[in-house]
C-alpha cells in the first residue's frame, strides 16, 4: 500500500464511522416519542382502570386555546349563547294525589273495568264502598286506589272514558326538603350512636354504662321513628292515591212509595186533624161559657129595647078604633 492510498483509505473510514454514528442518533431520537408515547398510553389505561382521570392542567390550559367552545362559535356566527342546563339539579320528590267523579248508568260493570285497570298498571284498590238508595234507583260507588306514580297519567286516561267527567283535580306536594331534612336528621343520629358505643366500650363504671345506655336508647328511638317517617314519605312519592266515585244519573221524577205507607200516613193526618177540630171546639165551648153572664144581660137589654121600640111604634087609626 502506497502512502498516497493511505489517507484515502482513512478518509473513507471516517466517513463510513460518520454514517454509522448518523444513522445510530437519527434511529435513537425516533425511538424516543415512541417509547414515550407508550409510557403515556400506559398511564392512561391505568388511570382510567382506577376510575378515569381527568385531563391534566397543562391538556386543561391548552385545550380550550386549541379549540373554541361553544360560547365563542356562538359569538362568531351571531347565534346567541347556550343556556345553563337543569342537568344537575336534584329530580323534585313529589307526592301526587287525583281526583275523579264520574256519572253513569251501568255502575256494577264499571266496578270491574276499573279493577282490571288497576291490576294492569300494577296498582291496588284500598278501599271500596257501595252505596245504594232503599228504592234502587240511585247507586254511588266510592273507590280510593293505589298507582306508580310513573301510571297516575295513563290510569287517568283510562279512567275517564268509562262515563261522564263531572269532577277531576290533581294536586301535587314537594316533599324535597323534608326527606333532605330527615336524612341529615339520620346521619346526625348514628354518628351519636357510634359515639355513644364506643363510650360504653371504654367505660368501665356501672352507672357511667347505665347512663349511656339511656342516651343509647332515645337516640335509637328517634333513629326508628325519623327512619319509619322517611319510608313513609318516599312510599307516598313512588305511589300515588286517586279518589274515584262512581254515581248513577239523578232522576227528576220521584220515587213511589209503597201502599202501606201511604195510607198509614194518610190515617195519622186525618186523626191528627180530628183531634184538632174537637179540641178548638172545647176550647170555643169554654169561653162562652166563661162569658154566659155577659150574653144574658146583652140578651136580656136588646129584648127590653125591641119591646120599648114595639109599643112606640103601633099605628094611630088603632087608637081612634077603640075610641068610637
Amino acid at each position: 500500500m502506497t502512502r498516497s492510498a493511505f489517507p484515502r483509505l482513512c478518509t473513507h473510514r471516517v466517513a463510513l464511522l460518520a454514517i454509522v454514528l448518523g444513522a445510530t442518533l437519527v434511529g435513537g431520537c425516533a425511538e424516543v416519542p415512541e417509547i414515550v408515547f407508550r409510557q403515556e398510553a400506559l398511564s392512561t389505561e391505568a388511570d382510567m382502570a382506577l376510575g378515569g382521570a381527568a385531563p391534566t392542567a397543562e391538556n386543561q390550559a391548552i385545550a380550550p386555546a386549541a379549540e373554541p367552545g361553544a360560547a365563542d362559535m356562538a359569538k362568531r356566527s351571531g347565534m346567541p349563547e347556550p343556556t345553563p342546563s337543569d342537568i344537575g339539579q336534584p329530580t323534585p320528590q313529589l307526592v301526587k294525589q287525583a281526583s275523579l267523579v264520574l256519572v253513569l248508568t251501568d255502575i256494577d260493570t264499571a266496578v270491574t273495568q276499573v279493577q282490571t285497570i288497576i291490576q294492569q298498571a300494577q296498582g291496588d284498590v284500598l278501599s271500596l264502598q257501595d252505596h245504594r238508595s232503599p228504592e234502587g234507583t240511585a247507586q254511588q260507588v266510592s273507590l280510593t286506589l293505589r298507582v306508580p306514580q310513573a301510571e297516575l297519567d295513563s290510569v287517568l286516561e283510562a279512567l275517564r272514558p268509562l262515563g261522564t267527567v263531572q269532577q277531576q283535580s290533581l294536586t301535587a306536594e314537594d316533599v324535597s326538603s323534608q326527606l333532605v331534612d330527615l336524612e341529615a336528621r339520620l346521619k346526625n343520629l348514628r354518628q351519636a350512636e357510634a359515639a355513644l358505643l364506643e363510650i360504653m366500650a371504654r367505660s368501665g363504671e356501672i352507672s357511667h354504662v347505665l347512663e349511656v345506655a339511656r342516651e343509647l336508647s332515645t337516640v335509637r328511638e328517634g333513629i326508628e321513628r325519623m327512619a319509619a317517617q322517611q319510608q313513609n314519605l318516599r312510599r307516598q312519592v313512588a305511589f300515588s292515591q286517586i279518589d274515584l266515585t262512581l254515581q248513577s244519573p239523578v232522576t227528576s221524577v220521584p220515587p213511589l212509595r209503597p201502599v202501606g205507607e201511604t195510607l198509614g200516613n194518610t190515617w195519622k193526618s186525618a186523626t191528627q186533624s180530628v183531634k184538632t177540630f174537637t179540641v178548638s171546639g172545647l176550647k170555643l165551648g169554654l169561653w162562652l161559657l166563661a162569658f154566659s153572664p155577659y150574653w144574658v144581660l146583652l140578651a136580656a137589654l136588646g129584648y127590653g129595647g125591641y119591646r120599648l121600640w114595639q109599643s112606640h111604634s103601633q099605628p094611630p087609626a088603632t087608637a081612634e078604633a077603640d075610641n068610637s
